[in-house]
């Protein structure tokens, strides 16, 4: 029953979608019919504007295999599995994945049919947007429209002591738009009996579970708590199973308070794993692809500006004009990385007999107005030009735009324990301590602000984080 009706809401989103691409489609199209209209100007000089024209009934045509290959991108993409209690920022991804594959399936559908019209680029750029984050707009709409989900909810059964279930049937109360419909809950067998337990009824005990799933169309079965052993495990997977209901278990029966759990699949072996850091192998991968795209565009713009910097410094002392550095990047791997010089040649020599005044608690080490650092290097650093050089280290996979900043190894020998954290994710140029003061903060503080990135990330915070350093550095914030 719980899948026929799973399957009934599969199939009223899919006609929902086809109305919502269709829509776009006629959107994205009657914008292009108008674009020459109102935008003048043309990027590629030639006898000939680059800027056609397109008019309506040119491309109407496409519109059955638009639809066709956007549902098939969603279905691909898995947007008809249950996506409501997915991130918003994880979902987004979903549908551009979902968007890609469509465009790429009407492309070859064009290539093998050939169209009377040739297919306008930017009508397929303009689509691909307007699709993407329109149908991510909707679908959030859809989770929001609560009475799609309440009239066919799913039965969940808890099983559970009260002191664990109890917070757990909170949550799903406070979230009606789940879809989710407590029916009761079942205790252990040497529990007390009682009535209720957090205003859902108790149905019995755990050997009752068979005849339960059968009287009350229960179609996902929650096991709360960490007390349960071997053999009560498998009764309650084994009963399920066989019935073909739904088994979830408490994945915080280990007591961590950080740690997210995943299942992971190793040829046919299921995995449960615990981590702190972000798992999205697709937000990763696009977190990746935003660190070469800028990192290449930062070091070709601003190669002019680099070029100054270097034959100042070379001739301000004659002196090298890089820095390199032995640093701890992702999991403490040592690697050198690259800085513009800014202090004295023999500024690592010096260092031990200024140790008695460093101004930085913990085993970071700062002096303010150090006298090491050089005359160009003082204004190098304020605008933080000195650290340009690491986007080669970006560039080549040892860092990343955002991500905690990676330190010496003779001070990562001197962290607390709860401080190795943050080498749990690849270091990077700029994080929230860049923007929140950067040498104004205490070493803690610093390090928590690491830990508050890597327990938050997304994408939306990278590039967040990326917007706020700009203006920091200009302002030169916190700099030294």
């Amino acid at each position: 029953m719980q899948r026929q009706q799973a399957a009934a809401i599969g199939w009223k989103i899919r006609v929902y979608d086809v109305i919502t691409v269709a829509t776009l489609f006629m959107v994205t199209l009657a914008f292009r019919e108008s674009l020459p209209l109102w935008w003048p100007f043309d990027f590629v000089q030639g006898n000939e504007p680059a800027l056609k024209v397109v008019r309506f009934g040119d491309l109407v045509h496409l519109l059955p295999w638009v639809v066709l290959g956007w549902v098939f991108g969603l279905h691909y993409g898995g947007m008809y599995q249950d996506f409501r209690r997915v991130r918003s920022d994880v979902l987004l991804l979903r549908f551009v994945r979902s968007s890609l594959v469509a465009l790429g399936l009407l492309l070859v559908v064009d290539f093998l049919i050939q169209f009377d019209n040739r297919l306008s680029r930017t009508f397929l750029l303009s689509y691909f947007g307007l699709s993407t984050v329109g149908l991510w707009a909707s679908r959030r709409l859809l989770v929001d429209w609560r009475k799609v989900w309440n009239r066919e909810p799913v039965n969940i059964l808890a099983i559970g002591l009260a002191e664990e279930a109890e917070p757990f049937l909170e949550i799903l109360q406070k979230h009606s738009d789940w879809g989710l419909r407590i029916v009761g809950v079942l205790c252990p067998e040497d529990h007390a009996d009682q009535s209720q337990m957090g205003g859902v009824p108790v149905l019995g005990k755990l050997s009752r579970l068979p005849q339960v799933l059968s009287e009350r169309n229960i179609g996902q079965v929650f096991l709360t708590g960490r007390v349960w052993n071997d053999s009560i495990l498998r009764f309650v997977a084994d009963t399920c199973e066989e019935v073909g209901v739904t088994f979830s278990m408490d994945a915080n029966f280990l007591g961590m308070g950080i740690s997210r759990a995943e299942v992971q699949d190793y040829q046919g072996w299921s995995v449960l794993s615990f981590s702190t850091t972000p798992q999205d192998s697709e937000a990763l991968s696009i977190k990746r692809g935003m660190d070469v795209i800028g990192a290449a565009a930062a070091l070709v713009v601003s190669a002019p500006i680099l070029a100054f910097v270097a034959l100042l410094i070379k001739l301000e002392d004659g002196g090298p004009i890089f820095f390199s550095q032995e640093r701890s990047g992702l999991y403490g791997r040592l690697f050198r990385m690259h800085k513009f010089r800014s202090m004295s040649v023999d500024a690592e020599a010096q260092k031990a007999t200024l140790e008695q005044h460093n101004e930085r608690s913990g085993p970071a080490f700062k002096i303010k107005n150090d006298p090491r650092v050089t005359r160009i290097g003082k204004f190098i650093r304020k605008y933080s030009l000195d650290e340009f050089p690491q986007f080669w280290n970006v560039l080549v996979g040892e860092m990343s735009l955002v991500g905690p900043r990676p330190p010496i190894p003779s001070e990562v020998v001197r962290y607390e324990r709860w401080q190795m954290r943050r080498l749990s994710m690849k270091p990077g140029i700029t994080c929230l301590w860049q923007v929140k003061g950067r040498n104004n903060v205490d070493f803690d503080t610093w390090m928590r602000l690491d830990l508050e990135y890597i327990d938050n990330w997304s994408l939306f915070l990278d590039l967040r984080l990326l917007l706020e350093t700009v203006p920091a550095v200009i302002r030169a914030r916190g700099a030294s």
